[in-house]
């Protein structure tokens, strides 16, 4: 069944029955969450979760749960502050009255997402494994199987494996288009950033050429953001840099999701740019630090500061060095393994000593 018509029939009766207010309400969640307005959406929900409990229908208590986990998780980047919400919902939609909803597989997803972002390396094998359980009852021909694919492929790049992710996107691109369908573009992100960590931009931008193809039209903003923010990283790995530059959205502008696909062109675009390491630049990394640690996203602290810590001592922040590299080990104690990341922060460790043995600053 598909999950929009019966939403859509379900909004006919609720209306009819007197409820159209909050219908309403869930319209405009939906709205807010899809043109990337994180805090508009957030604030309807209790209206819209009302709705669900006093119509007692399973099906609607589960559509709502996972778009909160959209804005939350998909959008927000939230990690251990959504986690037991997020289990929850997956065990209410695993239950009887709830398995033969549509949208019960996509809870599996916000599940998987969710500890992808609380530690997608550590979560790395039980992510794919529940990825392989869910596709096993999807058809290609479901959008439900691109997002599961999509899922299986990033956990596999996080678990250090992308000839393997490439390979298996490859299998599933190909039972896609058998079905006569099209291929979304959450495949092309997936498929672009395994190219990019395979130093294979050139065939990273073919990919991309692809998605700009059938982007033609209208976009969704989360739609705009994701591909804008992915070609500034191809762009930037094939050092054309002025387009990269060019295709930068205002920081501001973006959500949590695609500042770090930001932060990632950014990086390799300074190797270049030096002078564009601004102030300004440091006060953004500070916030992303600061919100990813309060949301739980031990990973993704880590992940930063290792883009944080090196263009701090650049501009000459050591300030800022130092508390990212602090904030870094304290979420370092959280990951569920370690993966590398004891490596990584004692490697930004010695950077900073470096620094402070030039100038004559007090080491760490």
């Amino acid at each position: 069944m598909d999950i929009w018509s019966w939403v859509g029939a379900l909004k006919d009766e609720l209306r009819e029955s007197g409820k159209r207010q909050a219908v309403d309400s869930l319209d405009r969640m939906l709205q807010h969450i899809f043109n990337l307005e994180v805090a508009q959406a957030r604030a309807l929900l209790p209206e819209v979760k009302a709705l669900a409990k006093s119509v007692d229908n399973p099906w609607l208590e589960v559509f709502v749960g996972h778009w909160e986990m959209r804005n939350r998780v998909g959008s927000l980047l939230e990690g251990e502050t959504a986690l037991p919400q997020v289990v929850a919902l997956f065990e209410r939609a695993n239950r009887e009255d709830a398995r033969q909803c549509p949208q019960s597989v996509c809870v599996t997803q916000d599940l998987v997402a969710c500890y992808a972002n609380v530690d997608g390396a550590g979560w790395a094998e039980e992510r794919i494994a529940v990825c392989d359980e869910a596709l096993q009852r999807l058809a290609p021909s479901t959008g439900c199987f691109s997002c599961m694919s999509y899922e299986k492929a990033d956990a596999l790049l996080d678990g250090g494996r992308p000839k393997d992710a490439l390979a298996f996107l490859n299998e599933q691109q190909g039972k896609i288009l058998a079905a006569g369908q099209r291929i979304f573009s959450c495949m092309h992100e997936v498929r672009i950033a395994t190219l990019l960590r395979l130093k294979r931009p050139e065939q990273a931008w073919a990919v991309m050429a692809e998605w700009d193809a059938s982007a033609k039209g209208s976009e969704w903003p989360t739609q705009r953001q994701q591909r804008l923010m992915y070609k500034a990283q191809v762009l930037a790995q094939l050092q054309r840099d002025d387009e990269a530059w060019a295709l930068l959205l205002a920081e501001d502008e973006l959500i949590p999701r695609y500042r770090l696909f930001w932060l990632r062109a950014l990086e390799e675009l300074l190797r270049r740019a030096p002078e564009r390491n601004t102030p300004a630049l440091g006060k953004l990394l500070q916030e992303v630090i600061e919100q990813h640690g309060h949301h739980g996203a031990h990973r993704l602290v880590i992940q930063v500061a290792a883009i944080s810590i090196p263009s701090a001592l650049k501009r000459g922040d050591l300030v800022q060095a130092r508390d990212h590299l602090t904030r870094a080990r304290e979420h370092a104690g959280r990951l569920r393994r370690d993966c590398g990341a004891q490596a990584l922060l004692e490697s930004l460790a010695k950077q900073i000593d470096a620094v402070c043995l030039l100038d004559g600053t007090e080491l760490r």
